[in-house]
């Protein structure tokens, strides 16, 4: 059974290792097989093994079959996951690096554990041992005005120039400083904000052309195209069911 727990600002898979096509999306990933290595292609096209890797937000990725089963978490980059290895950096051509130096085999393990609750729990005691146990920068803090403009956020009231006027600032200079403060542009951030809203939606309705209405998108086809770009399958995969998976929607 593969299964997903997905919250606001954080999400996990459990189950069996998978393959992708190439895709990016906006979250951190990190993904920990129980056993051997997790292989992602380099964007000068060769594979590299990993024992426990992290994918930054927005790096284009694919990721070959893992044996065994295998773990993904999930992070929000200017949330749960902001400054997460901020210490580290991505080699030249390659699209994650490795941290299997701190995901160490007793941490998989508890990992492993504490997923099996599949209750509200989980969220906390996973982000109590990422942020107990590896580095934040913690000197490092968002502008007061961006975080403001992504506190309790709602996709209709995000318009640039809303947020801008609230932050006294021009629409320029917030969208400069929101890149310069987050590491993403304006654009996909709120890109992301359509596609987990038309998501959200797929978890009690089965139709895309709704769930595409619902993030915004201007018809299914669009929707379609993101949620591929974002995730490397497409979303009729969940909906229609193809292969046993369960997906539990919590809010915080």
């Amino acid at each position: 059974m593969k299964q997903f727990l997905i919250w606001d600002d954080f999400a996990t898979y459990r189950g069996e290792g998978f393959s992708t096509h190439r895709h990016s999306h906006f979250y951190i990933q990190i993904s920990l097989p129980d056993s051997g290595s997790v292989e992602l292609r380099t964007s000068d096209g060769d594979w590299k093994k990993y024992r426990a890797v992290c994918i930054p937000s927005g790096v284009s990725h694919e990721m070959r079959c893992a044996e065994g089963n295998l773990t993904l978490l999930y992070l929000d980059p200017l949330t749960t996951g902001f400054q997460l290895f901020y210490d580290r950096s991505l080699v030249a051509n390659h699209t994650a690096f490795e941290v299997g130096d701190l995901f160490t085999e007793e941490t998989k393990h508890r990992i492993g554990e504490i997923l099996k609750l599949q209750s509200t729990k989980v969220r906390t005691l996973l982000l109590e041992i990422i942020n107990k146990d590896f580095i934040h920068h913690t000197s490092r803090r968002l502008d007061i005005r961006i975080q403001k403009s992504i506190q309790n956020v709602e996709l209709e009231d995000f318009s640039l120039p809303r947020l801008a006027k609230e932050a006294s600032l021009s629409v320029e200079r917030f969208r400069h400083l929101f890149r310069e403060e987050t590491g993403v542009p304006f654009s996909v951030y709120r890109l992301w904000l359509k596609t987990k809203k038309a998501v959200d939606y797929l978890a009690n309705h089965p139709h895309l052309i709704d769930a595409a209405h619902e993030g915004g998108f201007a018809d299914q086809s669009h929707f379609t195209r993101i949620f591929r770009r974002s995730f490397g399958v497409g979303p009729s995969d969940f909906t229609k069911k193809k292969e046993p998976f369960s997906a539990i929607f919590f809010s915080r």
